[in-house]
């Protein structure tokens, strides 16, 4: 991972915008954040640990509030951070949450934290979350292992060298991806516990099942106790023959047991057979007995029943008789309700006529408004039309006069018009003379041919109008006289009156109205035809019926059904018992002669039980207590050899379980580091010492020039005892006092640089892995000042020999010597309000 920029913006001390393009560095990989105490030197670093992880880069801060105080209201806060990893760009932009005023109203809003990160391709993942796994994906490391050999913040960096064979070991499983050899040894023991398991459940089975075992045996009983006790089986097989030899003597009881049961149950079986047909003979007695009073009980019934049967013929004729006087009764009653059918259909018919007779009239009147009408518009329009003739013949009168007046003028124009052009001695084109004495004179308004035509015309048309109108009236005459002699008809035929008439409205033709009213009468032609065929039936029922009342008929009608249902129930019941009577004297008959039959075979059997059924009562308490023994005998009989059975299916698979778990628990013991009474190093921590051995060597190489040849660090190889877990913790030697001694007894200026050169040879390792992780850049947060004037200068040698590679270097100090020397700085300035930076490169 090598920084190309970082941008931040409301960022701890800086409230401004501000932006570092590592890129411009140009060939020098080394450069140096310097500033007064509280300027926000660290913050630079906090914002790229922020924008990779989400957190700051102490752990003594946490995640803490990142917002600027100095920041306004309306800035945002946020890191850009962009970097390469393995020659390809990523750009990561977090947002922190923090509680800001609300821009509109009062009171405070709680931004939430956002984050978002550009791939090569272009592609964004977005939400806090999804970034952070991705990123520690990526590079492989997490915020604080990242804080140990990447970005070494104050005091952190010092933790890689003085942290546990533990802590040191998850860094180094991230770093040189040991997670396989991890999950070997997890695995092993894995499947040693699964082995376990079985071997405790398969154990634990066993035992069980010898707990289960019945028995009186005392040597049986003996190793159950053992068992028991030492939650162990020894001696198993011992076990075994002594329970298969108990449960073949058992086998033997219960056959013997069988074989009695057997003669008991053949004994048993005589004996009922006897009892059996004893009961038999007994009961059919008894039935012979119950079936012979029956019968004659029976009998003296059947006497009465059989008078009554013979006296049926007379109660069938009866009923014969009432039958046809029903049906009679029926028939009058259908009668009477047709009379009464036809009474109201004749009085609707009534009421139908009278209706149509009233629409008819209606009708009638309203087709002779509708004549009074017409008649009156006649009247009204020969008026109109005299009136006009009258006015037209006028107007024809003027205008003959004013044609005649104008053709008159016509002519003596036409005189003038020759006259002026005759001349003496020219002939005059009328009558030929040649002289001229007293010729026509002109007039001013000369009327033209075409004037006296128009006037011609206009009064030819007027003339053919007057002659039109003459006709028109003549006929109007005609109609009304016509008109007047159907309206008085009309009136007269069906005695219409004058001032009905008048009231009358209607908005019909006389034509529709003389339709519907012939319809009308058509349909009370047929109602008057319907109304005398009514009339005619009416009279016929009447006539048969003779003046007979309905509600005597319906009384009589229900008496004799009901004398009638009962007479039938009396012959129904009289046959009924007839025929149920006779057939039980047969039936019984039947039954006494069959038991007749049955008892000649039970001759020679006695009739008392008691003595038989005592010896059966005895033959069963016998069998009873045998089956009992037998019972208990079988179930424990049974359950033993099951149990048996299961041991030894059990004991098959317990001797392989036992040793596989005991072949897999030497394995993961020895992979994870459990050996009793040899040195406990897991499996993965071995692998891990042979990194932490190439680290050490790398350190080495620097450690030997910053400390003037005094200290080297190794591995510690012996643990203190057999009981802690070693292999990857850490010693130093003193090659002034040639002994070893802990990281942690190390002078502040001491530590600093064995844990400066500690993550620097973890960079060199890193780099010289391929597959590994690829961190480009090592940022160290002050600690310089703890070094004495030579030792800062060696250590300077170190980085400034580390810098010429493609290593970036990145120094965090207020040490005057370190500005002297670093010419790529970033200097952070300190103000009333907030931090700012200035960029020497």
């Amino acid at each position: 991972m090598r920084p190309l920029k970082l941008t931040l913006q409301a960022f701890g001390s800086y409230p401004d915008k501000i932006e570092i393009p590592f890129e411009n560095l140009g060939s020098s990989n080394l450069f140096l954040i310097s500033g007064v105490t509280g300027s926000g030197k660290t913050t630079i670093f906090d914002a790229i640990c922020f924008a990779l992880f989400n957190t700051s880069s102490g752990s003594n801060k946490g995640n803490a509030n990142f917002r600027s105080h100095f920041a306004d209201e309306k800035t945002l806060s946020f890191v850009e951070f962009e970097f390469l990893f393995n020659g390809e760009k990523y750009t990561v932009t977090r947002s922190p949450s923090y509680e800001r005023k609300k821009l509109r109203n009062e009171g405070y809003i709680q931004e939430s934290s956002k984050a978002q990160l550009m791939l090569p391709n272009s592609k964004l993942i977005i939400g806090v979350k999804e970034v952070d796994e991705y990123i520690i994906d990526l590079l492989g490391i997490n915020a604080s292992q990242f804080s140990q050999i990447a970005l070494l913040a104050q005091g952190e960096f010092i933790k890689l060298l003085n942290c546990s064979t533990q802590e040191r070991g998850e860094i180094f499983r991230n770093i040189f991806q040991t997670n396989d050899f991890q999950a070997f040894q997890l695995k092993l023991k894995d499947r040693m516990l699964e082995f376990k398991t079985d071997y405790e459940n398969i154990k634990s089975s066993i035992l069980q099942y010898i707990n289960q075992v019945e028995t009186n045996d005392e040597k049986i009983n003996s190793l159950k106790e053992n068992y028991k006790e030492k939650n162990i089986f020894d001696d198993l097989n011992i076990f075994i023959e002594l329970l298969e030899k108990e449960t073949k003597i058992q086998d033997k009881k219960i056959k013997e047991n069988n074989r009695i049961l057997e003669e008991i149950n053949k004994k048993e079986l005589e004996l009922k057979n006897k009892l059996e047909k004893i009961k038999i003979k007994n009961d059919l007695i008894k039935t012979q007995k119950n079936i012979e009073i029956n019968l004659e009980n029976q009998l003296k019934e059947y006497v009465e029943i059989k008078k009554e049967f013979e006296n049926l013929d007379k109660k069938n004729n009866e009923l014969q008789n009432l039958s046809f006087q029903i049906k009679k009764l029926e028939e009058d009653y259908q009668k009477i309700k047709e009379l009464e059918t036809l009474i109201d259909k004749e009085s609707n018919i009534k009421k139908e006529i009278n209706l149509i007779q009233e629409e008819i009239a209606l009708k009638q009147i309203k087709s002779a408004k509708i004549l009074s009408m017409e008649l009156d518009n006649l009247k009204q329009e020969l008026n109109n039309n005299q009136e006009y003739f009258k006015n037209k013949d006028i107007n024809v009168k003027n205008l003959s006069i004013t044609y005649e007046k104008n053709y008159h003028e016509y002519l003596s124009s036409q005189a003038g018009i020759l006259a002026l052009n005759l001349k003496e001695d020219m002939p005059c084109p009328v009558c030929g003379s040649l002289k001229h004495p007293n010729k026509a004179k002109t007039t001013l308004d000369i009327v033209s041919q075409e004037d006296l035509n128009n006037l011609k015309e206009a009064l030819e048309n007027e003339k053919n109008i007057l002659n039109d109108l003459s006709k028109n009236c003549s006929i109007l005459i005609e109609n009304i006289n016509t008109k007047e002699k159907n309206y008085l008809n009309f009136v007269k035929e069906n005695n219409i009156k004058n001032d009905d008439i008048k009231e009358i409205k209607t908005d019909k033709t006389f034509e529709e109205l003389l339709e519907e009213i012939l319809n009308k009468k058509d349909i009370l032609s047929k109602l008057n035809n319907e109304l005398i065929e009514q009339n005619t039936k009416l009279e016929l029922i009447k006539k048969d019926l003779k003046n007979k009342n309905i509600d005597d008929i319906d009384k009589n009608y229900q008496e004799s059904v009901k004398k009638q249902e009962n007479l039938i129930k009396e012959i129904n019941s009289t046959k009924e018992n007839h025929e149920n009577k006779t057939i039980a004297i047969e039936q019984n008959n039947s039954k006494l002669e069959l038991i007749k039959t049955q008892l000649i075979e039970y001759k020679n059997i006695e009739t008392k039980e008691d003595n038989l059924s005592n010896k059966i009562e005895e033959n069963i308490i016998k069998k009873e207590q045998i089956e009992k023994i037998n019972k208990e005998l079988l179930i424990k009989t049974t359950l033993n050899k099951k149990i048996l059975e299961n041991i030894k299916k059990q004991y098959q698979i317990f001797e392989k379980t036992s040793q596989d778990y005991t072949q897999y628990k030497i394995l993961s013991d020895c992979a994870n580091g459990n050996l009793k009474g040899s040195k406990r190093i897991a499996f993965e921590q071995y692998i891990q010492a042979y990194y932490l051995d190439m680290v050490i060597l790398e350190a080495n190489k620097r450690l030997k020039i910053m400390s003037k040849n005094q200290y080297q660090l190794q591995r510690k190889k012996e643990a203190q005892n057999y009981q802690s877990k070693t292999g990857l913790d850490i010693e130093v030697m003193d090659f002034h006092t040639f002994k070893t001694r802990s990281t942690k007894t190390l002078s502040g200026g001491e530590s600093f640089i064995a844990a400066l050169a500690l993550a620097l040879g973890l960079s060199d390792c890193i780099s010289k892995m391929s597959g590994m992780i690829n961190l480009d850049a090592i940022f160290i947060d002050e600690g310089f000042g703890s070094l004495d004037s030579d030792s800062l200068e060696l250590a300077m040698d170190v980085i400034s020999n580390l810098s010429e590679t493609n290593k970036l270097i990145g120094i965090i100090s207020h040490v005057q010597d370190l500005k002297n020397r670093i010419q790529n700085q970033i200097i952070s300035i300190k103000t009333n309000s907030g931090s700012k930076i200035k960029l020497t490169f």
